[in-house]
C-alpha cells in the first residue's frame, strides 16, 4: 500500500466518523492526491466525479466502502 493510500484511509475514517464533511474530505483529497496513480485514489476520484448523482449519505457510504475494500484486500505476493 502506498503512503498516500494510508493517508487517504485516515481521512476516510475521519469522514466516516463525522469529523470531516464531504467538502473537507474532497478539498483534502484533490489537493493531496493530484498525480497519484494508486487504485484506491482512482476509485475515490471516480466516486467524487459522480457525486452529483448521489445523496450525501450514499456518497459517504461508497467512499467508506472503498476504504474497507482497500484494507481487506490481501497484499500482493512477490
Amino acid at each position: 500500500m502506498e503512503a498516500i493510500d494510508a493517508e487517504s484511509l485516515d481521512q476516510l475514517k475521519l469522514l466516516g466518523n463525522g469529523r470531516l464533511t464531504v467538502f473537507e474530505f474532497e478539498d483534502w483529497h484533490v489537493g493531496r492526491t493530484w498525480g497519484s496513480h494508486s487504485r484506491l485514489i482512482a476509485e475515490i476520484d471516480h466516486t467524487l466525479a459522480e457525486k452529483s448523482l448521489l445523496t450525501e449519505e450514499q456518497l459517504i457510504s461508497q467512499l467508506i466502502s472503498h476504504a474497507r475494500a482497500a484494507v481487506l484486500k490481501p497484499a500482493p505476493s512477490g
